[in-house]
């Protein structure tokens, strides 16, 4: 119910922004999007800062477990860092692909 009424004031938003043309608001809500997705992309980079933290306190700890800890972040970095690349593939496509795709719809062609 919240997520309905902020989507709707962020469009009305947008649409008074746009000054009622289609096309500007079209792009307007791609380009927030991708900032957003953008943010998301940027996630990963503080888990991962975090992780790398915990892994060597973990070494500190436990000296002798060190290619088990070093084994066991190298994979999660790598998992986690697909979070971010889905970010920025989703931001891209945002900026470059979609605009063109929605405002060709809406001008029939």
């Amino acid at each position: 119910m919240y997520v309905e009424q902020l989507l709707q004031s962020a469009v009305g938003m947008l649409s008074v922004t746009a000054g009622g043309d289609p096309i500007s608001l079209i792009l307007a809500a791609c380009a927030i999007g991708a900032a957003i997705a953008a943010l998301a992309g940027m996630a990963p980079s503080f888990s991962q800062g975090l992780a790398v933290g915990k892994a060597v306190e973990a070494i500190g700890r436990q000296p002798e477990a060190t290619g088990q800890i070093r084994s066991t972040l190298i994979l999660g970095l790598a998992i986690a860092e697909t979070g971010g690349l889905y970010g920025l593939l989703v931001a891209i496509l945002l900026l470059f692909v979609t605009p063109t795709m929605f405002v060709g719809i809406y001008l029939g062609q």
